[in-house]
Parts: C-alpha cells; sequence; structure tokens
C-alpha cells in the first residue's frame, strides 16, 4: 500500500526520487510535457532509502545496494494536480554514487550537466541540486 492519503479534494502523498548518473549524464524518465527523475511512492512501512532501491530494480532492472545511495535532500511541493485536486508532497531525494553504464530504456534520457538548462525538468529544484551538488531541505510551490 502506497504511502498516500485523501481527503475531501487534498491529497498527501510520500514519495522518493533519484538521481541516477550514466556516463552521458543524469537520468530522467520522459513526459509528454516534461523530463523526471527516477522514483515513485514509497509503501507503507518501507524505507525511503528501501524505496529508492527498488523503483532502481523496477525502472531499470538493476539492482543497486543501500550503501551506495548518498541522501540529498527532503523536497515538500504543494500544487494542484490536473483533476484539480490540492496535492501536498513529500518527496526524499537520494542519489547514487557511482556512474552507471546502461542501455537506456525507450522512456528514459541522459542529460549531460552542461545542458540541463535546456530540458523541462519537473521539480525544477532537481536542477538545482545537480548544477549545485547541494542538498538539504527544500520547499517547492509549483
Amino acid at each position: 500500500m502506497d504511502l498516500l492519503i485523501k481527503l475531501d479534494n487534498n491529497i498527501l502523498r510520500v514519495r522518493v526520487a533519484i538521481l541516477v548518473k550514466t556516463e552521458n549524464g543524469y537520468l530522467f524518465e520522459k513526459n509528454k510535457e516534461y523530463i523526471f527523475p527516477i522514483g515513485g511512492k514509497i509503501k507503507l512501512n518501507e524505507s525511503s532509502l528501501e524505496a529508492a532501491q527498488r523503483e532502481i530494480k523496477e525502472e531499470l532492472d538493476i539492482e543497486i545496494d543501500i550503501e551506495n545511495f548518498v541522501f540529498k535532500s527532503i523536497l515538500e511541493n504543494f500544487y494542484t494536480d490536473k483533476n484539480n485536486i490540492k496535492v501536498h508532497e513529500i518527496c526524499f531525494i537520494y542519489e547514487v554514487k557511482e556512474i552507471l553504464s546502461l542501455n537506456l530504456p525507450d522512456n528514459f534520457v541522459a542529460v549531460p550537466v552542461n545542458e540541463i538548462d535546456n530540458f523541462n525538468i519537473k521539480p525544477k529544484i532537481i536542477v538545482d541540486l545537480i548544477k549545485n551538488n547541494s542538498s538539504g531541505s527544500l520547499v517547492l510551490n509549483s
């Protein structure tokens, strides 16, 4: 069961995002309008780190030991979705320590850091985390 609570016209969502470096740049999943880091909802009784490990396995079909993840940030995001539902999202952001060599699935793109401003990346704060190699807690209102 996902960590997702629905109350009236509001949703609280707890998720994880993972910054994955490849030989050609950071890995993002494609959407029709934007790209975003690998990730997904955290499940009940699953740690954010376990969720990061599970999402990498689900998305890329590779196993990465928990020791190879570095905590980067917690993102608190408030937005209204396409169904006009208010979303309060808490996202734990991790980065994989090693640079991965892999064949990209069709729905993914590798973005070099020097070209990152040329892409529509969501959430936008991910760009700052990558460019500045920063970490910490962030609040974003989209």
